[in-house]
């Protein structure tokens, strides 16, 4: 008999295959250390939530958000935004945090959702501890929670982590159900898979890999004769209940809560859209192996090397185990699947000409859960010596990772520098925010002063994050009928414009002097939206010397207890 493809229940094996029913690991110490990883990788991620400037993409999800907490309603947009779960699951965090407007919210309760589902993603390993192997699965654990990759993405306000975590919950039902099967196993991953679909539109790669993977098996069974016997084993009353379930949790989120009948059509109709952007187009377009580089070895100028080489070696000494069927203690089943779903991913993924650094994820969750395997099997072999040189390789490897999660989300979490900032918005956009909000401050409007920013390609955001709350007038031209307002930002494309419009236009006597808005110390400084992308600021004179005088006032009053 060949070596079974497909062993999802009771350790059924063929030869070769060595699956144990006893684990050198304890179920109550299983437990334990996941659980004990998952608070160590909440604690790690939520650390200093708020310090990182908000990417352009966060804030559009952001104001997205905003427009459902003031009653203005969610619609999918088809072309643009992605699903809409990550909106609806914010929304939750924010009515838990009592926020009730945009401005109340913070960058805190925006990205603690993606905060929960990177944590989640550690305790879905609970249900595998006897699939993957209870030691593999903890090995996994550990390298989730340090993964720069992992802790990066599990900070930042966009669909990804959550579009991963739910495609583990289909695996994971999947597995439970194939292992015993019952219709509450198979309603949870058709509530999975429903989310999956309503999360991101790229979760159709994640389902064909899926079924690519059931298919290899399956006629790998065929060839054998024994693929009645797994067939049987799935009821079509529980397939049904399912795609039910699917459909019903998708359309629910689609349709915005049974509002927008719309947006189901919509989520079918999109996938004209992202087709055309998956092509080669230019727009975020880069070469096959960009995401292995960016996992295995990357430098940008003088920045550091960051690396997570340690998991990759040992994800191809899993796979090879897998494939050769030698894995103790595990079910053989799964981990084919599981290599199976990877592989494809990873070729899937890699071959795409559009690739963003976040989408990474998709497949190498899929990495990080072969990499425990490889580490398991590695501790199998009796050499003290070898065990000892292991664990020091390790030791070292997981503090690597770790260090590298604290660089990444610390001192370079906005920096090129940084293998996953990508088209981020620097730390200056802190300082043109600060000074933009002092000169409303001293305008006798204060938050109603009126605020001017040119763009072209409306290439603004996050700026409407920073400025909630303030009157801002967002345009990609400058419109020469409309009256300048005593704050303006714009880059430089459209300054000559400006200039044009502030002292040629406006007939003699009329005109207002505008100074620099960013001067320090008689100079006009630099500022950056991002790097590439410069931001320049005015301020009309009168409103300059009303904000001066403030100052010096404000400095007198300090300085007149001390003398």
């Amino acid at each position: 008999m060949r070596c079974s493809w497909w062993c999802p229940v009771d350790g059924a094996q063929g030869p070769g295959v060595a699956v144990s029913s006893i684990d050198p690991m304890s179920r109550p110490i299983f437990i334990a250390l996941i659980l004990l990883i998952a608070a160590a990788a909440a604690a790690i991620r939520l650390s200093q939530l708020s310090e990182r400037p908000m990417h352009g993409d966060e804030a559009v999800n952001a104001y997205k958000l905003g427009e459902t907490i003031e009653g203005r309603g969610y619609e999918y947009d088809p072309r643009e935004y992605h699903g809409p779960t990550l909106n609806y699951l914010a929304l939750i965090a924010a009515r838990l945090g009592g926020v009730g407007s945009y401005v109340g919210l913070t960058e805190f309760i925006l990205r603690v959702v993606p905060v929960v589902f990177g944590t989640l993603l550690i305790l879905l390993l609970l249900p595998l501890g006897d699939g993957l192997g209870r030691m593999a699965a903890v090995f996994a654990a550990l390298f989730m929670a340090v993964s720069p990759a992992m802790v990066f993405y599990s900070r930042y306000f966009i669909h990804e982590m959550l579009l991963v975590c739910f495609t583990a919950g289909v695996i994971v039902c999947g597995y439970r159900y194939l292992k015993r099967p019952a219709m509450l196993w198979a309603l949870l991953a058709g509530v999975c898979l429903g989310l999956m679909h309503a999360t991101k539109e790229t979760f159709i790669i994640a389902l064909g890999s899926m079924g690519a993977a059931l298919l290899v098996m399956l006629y790998a069974r065929w060839r054998t004769g024994q693929w009645v016997n797994d067939i049987k084993r799935v009821k079509p009353v529980h397939c049904a209940v399912m795609l039910l379930a699917a459909a019903v949790v998708s359309v629910t989120f689609f349709s915005s809560f049974f509002s927008n009948a719309g947006g189901v059509l919509d989520s079918v109709l999109t996938y004209s859209t992202y087709l055309d952007r998956a092509g080669p187009t230019g727009l975020h377009e880069h070469p096959w192996h960009y995401y292995l580089g960016l996992l295995g070895h990357y430098q940008f100028a003088d920045g550091p090397v960051f690396s997570e080489l340690i998991v990759l070696p040992l994800a191809l000494v899993g796979l090879g185990f897998t494939v050769r069927g030698s894995v103790e203690g595990a079910n053989a089943g799964l981990l084919r699947f599981v290599a199976l779903f990877t592989v494809l991913m990873t070729v899937f993924y890699s071959l795409i000409p559009y690739k963003t650094p976040w989408c990474l994820l998709s497949f190498y969750h899929g990495i990080i859960l072969l990499a425990g395997v490889g580490v398991a099997c590695l501790f199998r072999f009796k050499s003290i010596v070898f065990r000892l040189a292991l664990g020091g390789l390790l030791l070292v490897g997981t503090w690597h990772l770790a260090w590298q999660s604290d660089a990444t989300n610390n001192e370079y979490n906005a920096d090129s520098r940084n293998p996953y900032v990508y088209a981020h918005t620097g730390s200056d956009i802190f300082r043109i925010a600060d000074r933009v909000k002092e000169m409303a401050q001293a305008h006798e409007e204060g938050l109603a002063t009126p605020i001017q920013i040119y763009c072209p390609g409306n290439d603004y955001w996050p700026l409407p994050w920073y400025l909630r709350g303030h009157r801002v007038e967002y345009t990609n031209t400058v419109a020469e009928a409309s009256q300048s307002a005593p704050v303006i930002l714009i880059q430089p494309p459209l300054e000559e414009a400006l200039m044009r419009k502030l002292y040629e236009l406006p007939p003699p006597g009329q005109k207002e002097l505008y100074m620099h808005l960013f001067d320090e110390n008689g100079r006009e400084t630099k500022m950056e939206l991002r790097p590439g992308v410069e931001m320049r600021g005015f301020v009309a004179k009168s409103l300059w010397d009303r904000f001066e005088r403030a100052k010096a006032e404000a400095e007198s009053t300090i300085q007149g207890p001390q003398q």
